[in-house]
């Protein structure tokens, strides 16, 4: 039995969804149920029930998903306490993130490490825009070490694969939609999605993995109605393949459509003739450092645990002081 089956196994019985479980893992649906059906021919039984309609454990496959899962657990988190181990603290460190994080609070966070590992020097850089909704790309290809990216649905888990390691959410941020100061919308103090689907959003990507993509901007609203988004994604309207937030934001000024973001996005990236309103049922979005598994070293263990106590900290300073 091998590993990659393992992990196979564990998505579909997650997922319960052929489709899902594919693009998760970023298999064909044909791989998916060629590993599945292999693994039943070792084992000797079927693990999951199949009808047009859904699929299910079998009591074999339940029983099967708590003995993997836990070895497939202790297996990863021996591997990474070996890579750790066996590496000591690099003398430099390549960090990105993205804009609307806060030039501040990255810096803070990236301060932190340095005053606890002066021996590493951290090189801290801005990633493109087609970073946020895939880091995947270019951690693999090592244009960075560890990238801070937002995750929607206000934890990691969006961004898991099985070849990235996600690290301890350092911040959630409120959820918000972008609007000319002029729009109908903009008065409001807050919105639902509903209210939205009156309106074209910008498709944030036609590239982006599927869960990422509706995560971030949905498909439909949670009483069912659909949103609709431009036909061409952002990367199609500015003909950009390397964007920056200041593209997003020009193409909201210009009335190609309204644009669900981070509530701090005008914070930290001012623009003048341009309103964020509050949508109250979108989860919120994580801010989480994500590095590739093939990769991990003791620094990047040591980088997310000072980002996340320096993150507390900052939340701690933040809160008003009652007496």
């Amino acid at each position: 039995m091998e590993l990659r089956e393992v992990e196979v196994f564990l998505a579909l019985a997650e997922e319960l969804h052929f489709g899902r479980a594919a693009t998760r893992l970023r298999l064909t649906q044909g791989r998916v149920s060629q590993t599945i059906r292999a693994l039943e021919t070792e084992i000797g039984g079927a693990l999951f029930e199949r009808t047009n309609r859904q699929v299910s454990l079998t009591p074999l496959g339940t029983r099967f998903r708590v003995g993997a899962q836990r070895g497939y657990e202790e297996l990863h988190r021996a591997l990474r306490d070996c890579r750790a181990a066996a590496r000591n603290i690099t003398s430099q460190l390549r960090v990105g993130y993205l804009p609307s994080m806060g030039n501040d609070v990255v810096t803070r966070i990236v301060g932190a490490f340095e005053r606890r590992h002066p021996e590493c020097h951290v090189y801290l850089h801005t990633l493109h825009l087609r970073h946020s909704l895939d880091p995947e790309p270019a951690l693999l290809a090592g244009e960075t070490d560890i990238a801070l990216c937002w995750s929607p649905g206000g934890d990691g888990r969006a961004l898991e694969t099985p070849r990235l390691v996600v690290g301890p959410v350092l911040e959630q941020v409120p959820r918000a939609v972008l609007v000319p100061d002029d729009h109908p919308l903009a008065k409001r103090g807050s919105v639902t999605l509903d209210d939205l689907a009156d309106y074209v959003l910008l498709n944030p990507s036609k590239s982006a993995p599927v869960q990422q993509r509706e995560l971030w901007s949905p498909p439909v609203t949670p009483s069912g109605r659909p949103l609709r988004h431009t036909g061409e994604d952002i990367v199609g309207l500015t003909n950009r393949a390397e964007l920056t937030a200041d593209d997003v934001l020009t193409l909201v000024a210009r009335g190609h459509g309204l644009h669900l973001t981070v509530a701090t996005l005008l914070e930290h990236i001012p623009f003048r003739g341009l309103t964020l309103v509050p949508v109250t049922d979108l989860p919120p979005m994580a801010l989480v450092p994500v590095w590739a598994a093939s990769t991990e070293n003791a620094t990047f263990r040591a980088f997310a645990q000072a980002a996340a106590e320096a993150a507390k900290a900052m939340q701690h300073n933040r809160k008003p002081n009652i007496s």
